[in-house]
């Protein structure tokens, strides 16, 4: 296990940097400071956890920079009392950056991280943060009127601002965290300091730890759904309520997606209600609260319950819409899921988070069509409404109001399919598998012989290539799904790349002899904001006569083209509209990196 020594050790030799860092990134060094100080003191109370992983700091650092950027005032930098005039216009130039481009230029030059890492970090694909990078450092050196290669001197020049902050010693930030470990209080729950600066040292004042609140005493059994709040979900099946638990028992896996026992492993407790309701078409609803410690705690266990459904790679699970509910608590949204089977299930996830409380309501049906966005969202609001009687509850109800939009960002790769877009594929039961995704600055995985494109030849970016697979139904090794996408320098090349794919298209009977195009769908001309089509292409690969089919289709949102080549083996194929739902998805997809 790891050891206070360690934690010492760490802290020392991290909290300069890490300061540097989070000054860089917002240009104000008391926020700077008091965030860092507050982030080493969370992965004291975490140690035995963060002191096992390969990068601790990698554990601290974001916790710390969104810390000082929602504590960060704006105000000049020159009231700085630290910075120096040469200081207050670095930051001048990466304040009028992109945040993508600010934190990839930090990463950069104030880590030792390699560029994976200063990827997966920002949240996108290696050549897309290269892209921010390069675009980035050009423009920052542009502003200060240097060469981009004196960019890394730039940095070095905010050093001495960053050595005027003052830390606790290793001895108070170990006491803070252990002391947070066994308070972990509600809201903010962190130790109740009094900070005295003396000799440039912060001395803590020690305070009587509290016992954490009973979550019985912050959500009590009243405040979760009846029976009757549900009538508006199926009016002729009467619901009834099947058990409520604190989720504590058994394997704490209460649907399908979730991932964990608990959203907010760290929180105060949780609630799980279940109901039932017979009939025809049979449902469950299963009602879930977490109380977490603060509203901070709340927001990332709301991220990561979406995260689950969003991201899910249960067999057979498509993501079939989403809607944003306004007016339902600080944050609300509402998933539609299903699983075709001999026995169609279908899932309706309405999630909504209230101060310190995370609340779920998933609506299961034996059906292909998921209950309606809107009788889940009214279900969701009572939910919220009676917890709202907490006393660690934020916003209550408003005019509530559902809207479609676009799906959730997966936790795959940013921008583009992920498996719970993917379709379902004849009676295969096992799940699909992605790759990582690869550079396709050479070879186009999901160009077919009659459009051969070109994303690179074409102006495209650092296009990447994706590729998905069904490994364990061992299907022919022909069988596969791939996407290929790439930033153009402007919508027109996008759209011009496009146009020559459709026209590739339109003369490939004549020029492949061998291969015929059919059920074509075309949406072009009605934007110049987005775009799509598909074609059914049948090609003969060789003199005896073999073929080969694929559907393929491109899509586009603004200057992002995507590329999409199922590649399918009799009798593993899809429909035609299965796979226009494919390529929509793939252009939904695209406004993530738009």
């Amino acid at each position: 296990m790891p050891t206070a020594e360690e934690f010492d050790e760490f802290y020392v030799a991290t909290r300069r940097g890490l300061v540097l860092q989070t000054f860089a990134v917002t240009g104000d060094l008391a926020a700077s400071r008091s965030a860092v100080r507050d982030a080493y003191v969370a992965a004291r109370h975490h140690w035995a956890k963060v002191g096992t992983t390969s990068d601790p700091e990698g554990w601290v650092r974001p916790r710390a920079w969104a810390a000082a950027q929602r504590r960060h005032t704006v105000r000049p930098w020159h009231r700085e009392r630290h910075v120096t005039s040469a200081q207050a216009a670095v930051l001048e130039a990466l304040h009028a950056l992109p945040d993508v481009q600010r934190r990839a230029l930090v990463l950069t030059h104030l880590t030792t991280l390699p560029a994976d890492e200063v990827a997966r970090e920002i949240g996108l694909p290696p050549v897309f943060v290269a892209e921010h990078l390069s675009v980035g450092t050009e423009a920052f050196a542009a502003s200060l009127g240097i060469a981009p290669a004196d960019v890394p001197a730039q940095f070095e020049e905010l050093g001495s601002a960053a050595d005027s902050v003052k830390l606790p010693r290793p001895m108070i930030v170990r006491r803070n965290g252990i002391r947070r470990r066994r308070n972990h209080m509600l809201i903010g729950s962190v130790l109740i300091v009094a900070i005295t600066v003396l000799a440039g040292a912060f001395v803590a004042v020690d305070a009587p730890a509290a016992p954490p609140p009973r979550a019985g005493k912050l959500v009590s059994t009243r405040m979760l759904l009846t029976a009757p709040q549900l009538s508006t979900l199926s009016p002729a099946q009467p619901w009834l309520e099947t058990g409520t638990s604190d989720n504590t028992t058994g394997t704490g896996i209460n649907t399908d997606c979730q991932a964990s026992r608990f959203a907010d492993p760290d929180g105060l407790g949780t609630w799980v209600r279940k109901f039932s309701a017979a009939g025809k078409d049979p449902k469950t609803l299963v009602q879930t609260v977490e109380i977490s410690n603060s509203p901070g705690a709340a927001r990332a266990a709301y991220a990561t319950t979406l995260g689950w459904f969003a991201g899910c790679a249960t067999a057979r699970v498509q993501l079939i819409d989403a809607y944003a509910v306004s007016g339902v608590g600080e944050q609300a949204q509402i998933l539609r899921l299903r699983i075709p089977d001999k026995q169609d299930r279908s899932f309706t996830v309405g999630l909504a988070r209230t101060g310190a409380l995370t609340t779920s309501t998933v609506v299961e049906s034996q059906s292909d069509t998921p209950v309606d966005a809107h009788l889940v969202s009214a279900v969701l609001a009572s939910s919220v409404a009676d917890l709202c009687y907490s006393k660690v509850a934020g916003g209550c109800i408003t005019t509530v109001s559902t809207v479609a939009t676009l799906p959730p960002k997966s936790g795959e790769t940013v921008g583009m399919l992920a498996i719970a877009d993917l379709p379902t594929i004849a009676t295969v039961a096992y799940p699909w598998v992605g790759t990582d995704p690869v550079d396709a600055s050479t070879f186009n995985a999901a160009a077919t012989p009659c459009d051969n494109a070109n994303f690179a030849g074409s102006g495209a970016t650092r296009p990447v290539t994706r590729t998905f697979l069904i490994p364990q139904a061992h299907l022919p090794a022909r069988f596969g799904l791939t996407e290929t996408i790439g930033r153009f320098s402007s919508t027109q090349a996008a759209i011009a790349f496009s146009d020559l794919v459709v026209a590739r298209l339109k003369t490939c009977p004549k020029k492949e002899l061998g291969s015929t195009v059919t059920q074509q769908t075309l949406k072009l001309g009605a934007s110049t904001a987005t775009s799509y089509a598909l074609w059914r292409i049948q090609s003969q690969v060789n003199k005896q006569q073999d073929k080969v089919m694929y559907w393929m289709g491109i899509a586009r949102v603004g200057r992002y083209v995507a590329q999409i080549n199922l590649t399918p083996v009799q009798p593993y194929d899809i429909s035609q509209p299965a796979f226009l739902a494919l390529v929509t998805r793939a252009r939904d997809r695209l406004f993530e990196v738009h």
